[in-house]
């Protein structure tokens, strides 16, 4: 994400703009426009949340909570923060009664409709997050602990498929042996994706996306091979590009069952707790895969600690039993080197052949050159 200037009407640093109010970043961000003013209701806002608003470039984003309680250090307002993006912290409830669509101001923490304060909270800058950061800092004893104890509840209740890879259905995609991507719509998915796209010419690796992560896989890559999760928000031509649906809301929900069943895509179900991104890494390494490559998914002990505690530690668990199958996108673009195929370099050869030739043949004495060289070949075919 660049930096860039927030979207200001005034010299005196008010920024104006139309509400949107969804207490869902999820839902927000499918309509969400340039220029408007965000108003969630998210207590520890996370990266990959954080990143969703950031790309719809609003003018501003304002939350009724706090988006770092100090349970934790989250990185959501990092985000907005490099992005350019001004966030008021703990603005109260009342902004949410506030009618959807209404024009607003922003004037340092506080959001006025038609001259009338609607809210009041804490602008965050650099020295507050440094502040709400150092803070935060200690209450990663306890996050770590819960995330220990949701861990060992998984490996009691998801036992047979994290080990065994006992109850995955059989897709119909032959996986051994071969080069896996799995991307989920994580903290900079997309650029993740951009960053390994010499990698996925060179190797057409099969493309495994995990929810909403299909649109992107299908925009900056190619069609998935095979999608997981929830799909009742993708696109129609992702959705259709897919070879096989695996249904999967680990949360409760039909998971676009419905969907799929209009559409006439070749589907099946399964029934776990463990994320879907999770349960995407469990599928390639039970099918035998040779590397299995990750974008979008959680790497460091923060992303882990910014998820849902029981969807960090199922991911966790499954990157433990894929073992050293699995390598980070960002990584892989900083190792991976273009390989050239054997036709590559005869052609490269053979170009360099004809750009020589052509230069000796406009020489003096060039054209002469090559009229001999050719008499003598003939003579020597003739002769034989």
């Amino acid at each position: 994400m660049t930096r860039s200037d927030p979207l200001v009407s005034a010299a005196d640093g008010t920024v104006t703009g139309t509400l949107r109010i969804e207490p869902s970043v999820r839902v927000l961000a499918r309509r969400l426009r340039p220029g408007d003013i965000a108003v969630i209701d998210v207590l520890d806002l996370d990266q990959k949340a954080a990143e969703a608003l950031a790309s719809c470039r609003p003018a501003a984003v304002v939350n009724v909570r706090t988006s770092m309680s100090g349970r934790f250090p989250t990185g959501g307002p990092r985000v907005l923060l490099d992005a350019g993006i001004p966030l008021v912290d703990e603005a109260g409830t009342g902004i949410l009664g506030c009618r959807d669509g209404a024009e607003a101001a922003l004037v340092g923490g506080v959001v006025t409709v038609d001259g009338e304060t609607v809210a009041q909270g804490s602008r965050i800058d650099a020295a507050a997050l440094a502040d709400l950061t150092h803070a935060a800092a200690d209450g990663m004893h306890v996050q770590l602990a819960t995330f220990t104890a949701n861990a060992l509840d998984h490996v009691e209740r998801e036992a047979d498929i994290i080990l065994d890879g006992t109850g995955l259905p059989d897709l119909g995609i032959d996986l051994a042996g071969r080069h896996v991507v799995v991307i989920a719509a994580g903290y900079q998915h997309r650029e993740q994706l951009r960053q390994i796209r010499r990698y996925l010419r060179d190797r057409r690796p099969v493309l495994i996306a995990v929810g909403d992560a299909a649109d992107a896989t299908y925009d900056l890559a190619s069609a998935p091979d095979l999608i997981i999760g929830d799909v009742e928000g993708l696109r129609e031509e992702a959705l259709r590009s897919a070879d096989h649906v695996l249904l999967h809301e680990p949360h409760g929900g039909d998971a676009g069952q419905a969907r799929v069943d209009a559409l006439g895509v070749s589907h099946s179900d399964i029934q776990s707790s463990l994320p879907s991104a999770a349960l995407a890494i469990l599928v390639a390494h039970a099918a035998g895969a040779k590397v299995i490559v990750t974008v979008g998914v959680e790497g460091s002990l923060q992303d882990y600690l910014e998820s849902a505690h029981t969807d960090a530690s199922g991911m966790f668990l499954a990157r433990l039993q894929a073992g050293r199958a699995v390598v980070d996108a960002p990584a892989l673009a900083q190792v991976y080197r273009h390989r050239y195929s054997p036709w590559a370099l005869v052609a490269l050869v053979v170009s360099g052949l004809v750009a020589l030739g052509a230069a000796i043949w406009i020489t003096p004495g060039g054209k002469e050159w090559f009229e001999n060289l050719g008499s003598t070949v003939v003579g020597w075919f003739g002769g034989a």
